[in-house]
């Protein structure tokens, strides 16, 4: 079906004298929409002249009196149910609040009306189970508990949908747990379990979720906010904020979000700031998110302010790349992320980045700046593999300012280096297991108090950074870098080369800083 939104279809009138009749009168009635569309309103009265499928005073009850592929418009108010769960669906609907209580077309503002579906912590707020394809339009879903869903383990807190093709826009997905007892929590926010299906989220708000709550739990928990799992996922222009992945018993993974197998995730656009993987004693890993196979591509993403765990061990303060993930991260501003301090004695590698992955993984065009990792632990990215694996390149990215270390490899890694700015770390990059990986570097800019490795056509000079960290004018890495054909622009979108050559780094050109002078006028009072 792969419908996001329907719209009414206006009935005729019975006939051209009635019509003419009615706009002399300025008693036009409002167009009825068809059979397909249902509407659920406080009271269930009122709206039966405008939706011909009826008028309903629950989300439920409407969902039952739908046929596949109709349409539910939600008017604004809180609903709840006493089973806790606000909709169970089975079928293929379209799911849209935001509107009035008439539902009309007119009556559409969700700044206006909020539909707010609350489940009181009696299930999940929306549970969805092989339904085709489902999309959810200007909701609030909030108080949902998962507990017990995904066999007696906890799962979609607020979404949980299996066997089904999930479009989620325009909604506000808060306070929701997938798990309070004992097993294992997967999606506080939103489970998708989507085999040959694909999820849609999109210009939504994903806030204050949680993957597991119980101090008695001796399971990982995993996606504080989303948990996805396998199928296809697009995610963009989506805030996913201050979730956490496990905030007692054993530790979590992805307090944002935690994608499984998927076989191709496009996550686009998106603001992933201050969630944490466990908040307790306990080792977390993907403070941002934690991405477990297939492929994923990353582009024009803001991941800030995440963290792994409070004391324990924790790899992967903004981003974990895991397993057989063939992964691009291309344009993302990374910032101020951490895993463990480096007081606790914990090994907590890979402050903004941790890449573990078999599979070949490519940065470009990143500002990766400002984490933290504990000593020595790569505060910018820290690559790691247990057997022999695909090559990591990273090419003209921005690693500046991250502690201790900027970029670490260790045990069977192979490092790419080419065009990036690392600069204002007491180690620029270094390999702890020589051994076993290597590090190919060649025409980038090293500005740190030691750079043990450098590679080819090094440049050791200051590279002149703003604020920001853009290029100022007399910049060393203007024009200074190789082409890459493939890479044609960067991290703001600007084409690359501006001159001659390419510029070292995640930014192309130079930013200069104007100063206009305040002109005042004085007016002459007679």
């Amino acid at each position: 079906m792969n419908r996001q939104v329907f719209h009414c279809i206006a009935a005729a009138l019975p006939g051209l004298g009635l019509a003419g009749s009615l706009f002399w009168l300025g008693t036009l009635p409002p167009a009825r929409a068809g059979s397909d569309v249902h509407c659920v309103n406080g009271s269930g009265t009122g709206c039966d002249a405008i939706c011909g499928g009826g008028c309903y005073a629950s989300v439920q009850a409407a969902v039952n009196g739908a046929l596949p592929g109709d349409q539910i418009r939600i008017a604004a108010g809180t609903y709840t149910t006493p089973a806790g769960t606000v909709a169970v669906i089975t079928k293929e609907l379209v799911m849209h609040g935001g509107y009035g209580q008439s539902c009309g077309d007119g009556d559409f503002d969700p700044d206006l009306h909020q539909t707010v579906l609350d489940a009181q912590w009696g299930g999940s707020v929306i549970s969805i189970t092989d339904a085709g394809d489902v999309s959810l339009l200007h909701l609030t879903l909030t108080h949902g508990d998962g507990s017990g869903n995904c066999n007696n383990w906890g799962c979609g807190g607020g979404i949980y949908a299996t066997g089904t093709s999930l479009h989620v826009g325009h909604c506000i997905v808060a306070d929701n747990v997938a798990s309070k007892n004992n097993g294992m929590g997967l999606g506080g926010g939103i489970y998708a379990y989507a085999p040959n299906r694909n999820v849609e989220i999109w210009a939504s708000r994903v806030i204050s979720n949680t993957g597991n709550t119980s101090p008695s739990s001796v399971y990982y928990s995993y996606g504080g906010g989303i948990f996805l799992r396998y199928g296809t996922a697009m995610l963009r222009e989506n805030e996913v904020l201050a979730n956490v992945g496990s905030s007692a018993g054993t530790g979590g993974m992805g307090g944002g979000i935690y994608l499984y197998n998927v076989t191709q995730a496009d996550v686009l656009t998106n603001t992933i700031r201050g969630n944490v993987a466990t908040a307790h004693n306990s080792s977390g890993d993907g403070g941002g998110i934690y991405i477990f196979g297939f492929k994923a591509y990353l582009a024009g993403n803001r991941i800030e302010n995440n963290w792994t765990a409070p004391n324990w061990a924790g790899y992967g303060g903004g981003v974990f790349v895991s397993n057989q993930t063939e992964a691009h991260l291309t344009r993302n501003t990374i910032i101020n992320n951490a895993t463990a301090p480096s007081n606790t004695g914990f090994l907590a590698p890979g402050g903004g980045v941790f890449i573990a992955s078999s599979e070949p993984v490519t940065l470009s065009n990143n500002l990766i700046a400002r984490n933290s990792a504990s000593d020595g632990a790569g505060g910018g990215v820290y690559v790691d593999h247990d057997a022999p694996a695909g090559p990591v390149l990273l090419v003209n990215n921005t690693i500046a300012d991250n502690g201790g270390s900027g970029v670490v490899v260790w045990r069977y890694a192979a490092l790419v280096l080419t065009n990036n700015l690392i600069a204002g770390h007491t180690v620029g990059v270094a390999n702890t297991a020589p051994a076993s990986s290597t590090v190919t570097a060649d025409t980038n800019l090293f500005w740190n108090t030691s750079d043990p490795i450098v590679g080819s056509n090094p440049i050791q000079q200051d590279p002149l950074l703003t604020a920001d960290y853009h290029l100022q004018p007399g910049s060393p890495a203007v024009d200074a870098g190789l082409t890459i054909p493939w890479l044609t622009v960067d991290l703001d979108g600007n084409a690359r080369p501006q001159g001659p050559k390419y510029d070292i780094g995640a930014c192309e050109g130079v930013r200069r800083e104007v100063f206009l002078p305040l002109v005042l006028k004085q007016e002459r009072i007679t």
